[in-house]
């Protein structure tokens, strides 16, 4: 069996130390070597072909991750975030939208931070080759495909229907970045209708994620915030920590409620949250859209969606970096549809009327 292969780079003794300890008793992952900054660790992926680099936040890591991105697009990138800069969160972000997959912070050296390291470079690692590898693969074949799932046996869940739709709901996780900033580009500023949007996400960093992904859009994206009344052409991140509802009001408004509580899905934010708390106030004009990510959360608050009358499109498996979320709404027969990435953006205005 071919091990997985790890780089670190710019790395201190602490994410060093921590690497080392997750790894040191895996059969599957092996650290091929490390490089002390940028310039070495771009040499050391030439010599040794790593599938992941591991990379500690720092200051000009986006020039690093475009280049390895760019050079090297079969290669995967997680960023490490030692100690309590208080620049990480921008230093994150920035890697994120030059093409790293993950980010991890290590100062929690528990055995299930560990875990949560070996998951994301084993989830990353089973296709071997990145989103945008991925992404110029089905830009070759040029294939598009409208996937229609049956609702679940017994008939628990009402016909499809596309109607006139009021809000568009989406649940993201790992890959979120990278699939945001590929989608939401993609979404006019004349967009009828708000975008409201769950990625798993610390709070320090979700400001700074809505920011970059405003930078690069035509719609306004935002952190919401609390007894905020969403408005049409504007997207709304929902900030870490806190799990983002809407709830109604009279003459027919509807705000957003960001609050405290405890996680789902051991997420918060959670696409089950939300959804569940859209789907009886918009009812058959709610449209839901659940993107890469590990684990099932939004599949309960899909099933809520639906039996409300709502629609539902899904990430296909082929353009997720996990499809985990993804794929348990396909499985559960939830889907209406099932689309490659860079057909989402294009499908959402056809749903909206524009």
């Amino acid at each position: 069996m071919k091990r997985i292969g790890l780089i670190i780079v710019q790395a201190s003794k602490a994410s060093a130390a921590f690497v080392a300890n997750a790894v040191k008793e895996t059969r599957d992952i092996e650290i091929a070597g490390t490089a002390p900054d940028f310039r070495s660790g771009l040499d050391a992926i030439r010599l040794y072909a790593p599938d992941i680099v591991l990379v500690q936040a720092g200051p000009r890591i986006e020039e690093f991750c475009d280049a390895v991105t760019r050079e090297y697009p079969e290669t995967g990138i997680i960023i490490l975030v030692v100690g309590n800069d208080p620049d990480s969160a921008r230093y994150v972000v920035a890697a994120l939208a030059c093409g790293a997959i993950d980010y991890l912070a290590v100062s929690d050296k528990s055995d299930s931070t560990h875990n949560l390291l070996l998951s994301k470079i084993r989830c990353y690692s089973i296709k071997r080759y990145s989103h945008r590898a991925r992404r110029n693969e089905v830009e070759k074949n040029h294939e598009y495909r409208f996937v229609a799932t049956a609702p679940a046996s017994g008939g628990e869940y009402p016909p499809a229907t596309v109607p006139k739709f009021d809000a568009v709901l989406i649940g993201v996780s790992t890959g979120g970045p990278v699939a945001l900033m590929d989608l939401l580009p993609g979404i006019p500023a004349t967009f009828p209708v708000p975008l409201i949007i769950v990625l798993h996400m610390p709070k320090e960093f979700t400001g700074p994620m809505a920011a970059a992904l405003d930078r690069k859009s035509s719609l306004h994206i935002k952190e919401a915030e609390d007894n905020e009344e969403p408005v049409r052409g504007k997207a709304y991140l929902a900030p870490g920590g806190f799990h983002c509802m809407l709830h109604g009001e009279t003459r027919g408004k509807i705000r957003m409620r960001i609050a405290d509580g405890p996680l789902e899905n051991g997420c918060k934010p959670a696409a089950d949250v939300l959804f569940r708390s859209a789907a009886p106030l918009l009812g058959n004009r709610a449209l839901a859209v659940v993107l890469t990510g590990m684990g099932s959360d939004g599949t309960k608050g899909a099933k809520t969606v639906k039996r409300h009358g709502g629609f539902l499109v899904a990430q296909d498996e082929k353009t997720s970096i996990v499809w985990g979320m993804p794929g348990s709404i396909v499985r559960a027969g939830l889907a209406d549809e099932v689309l490659p990435l860079d057909r989402i953006a294009a499908r959402l205005c056809e749903l909206i009327g524009i």
